[in-house]
């Protein structure tokens, strides 16, 4: 696959809610296993970078999915700005920053807006690997091959095991399409990094 065909897009990784509801979404990010390669290195404030972008297209695709939750408009849709104070930078109208730690290869094993209200994904040590299947991650079967950490097995059409980002306090839709959204944008600047190593 091309690199263009193994960056992620947001209508690939729904958030999955109940349906009439915008709480408690359920979704997956897989992420390339290249990434993970400890041969592989990573910028560490790649993550930080596409911060601002993060909160940019959050607060537009919130803003076109609660035109009816009064509640998401009064807490969330307040005007906002970053502010930057020293190595962290902050989405005023909600508190929420860009805590990131990452592996010994640049690789960002976590992304955390806030522990207590917004939540963070994580790459969980013991348990790196995940099932992602059709209905979380809408791959074609190539792209299902091409994230795949279990190369010498079959892939399925509806899905394979990959390493994910866990999910961690993220009890909310609007924290979730924050998350979602800075963890697509930050896996497609990696995989733009080492690019030649595909």
């Amino acid at each position: 696959m091309d690199l263009n065909d193994l960056l992620l897009k947001k209508e690939e990784l729904p958030l999955i809610t109940i349906e009439g509801t915008l709480s408690c979404p359920n979704f997956c990010i897989p992420i390339h296993p290249k990434l993970l390669d400890p041969n592989v290195k990573l910028d560490e404030r790649l993550a930080n970078n596409v911060f601002p972008k993060a909160a940019q297209e959050w607060y537009k695709d919130l803003s076109k999915v609660a035109q009816n939750d009064k509640w998401i408009k009064d807490v969330f849709l307040k005007k906002y700005s970053i502010k930057n104070n020293h190595d962290e930078q902050t989405v005023t109208s909600v508190g929420w920053h860009d805590h990131v730690l990452t592996l010994e290869n640049g690789f960002a094993s976590s992304l955390c807006i806030s522990r207590n209200h917004g939540g963070m994904l994580y790459l969980d040590p013991n348990k790196r690997e995940g099932y992602i299947h059709r209905h979380n991650a809408k791959f074609s079967l190539e792209k299902f091959r091409a994230y795949s950490c279990e190369k010498n097995k079959s892939v399925s059409p509806s899905g394979t095991t990959a390493y994910v980002y866990s999910g961690h306090n993220i009890d909310h839709y609007s924290g979730a399409l924050f998350l979602r959204n800075w963890a697509i944008l930050y896996l497609n600047e990696a995989l733009k990094q080492i690019a030649n190593k595909l």
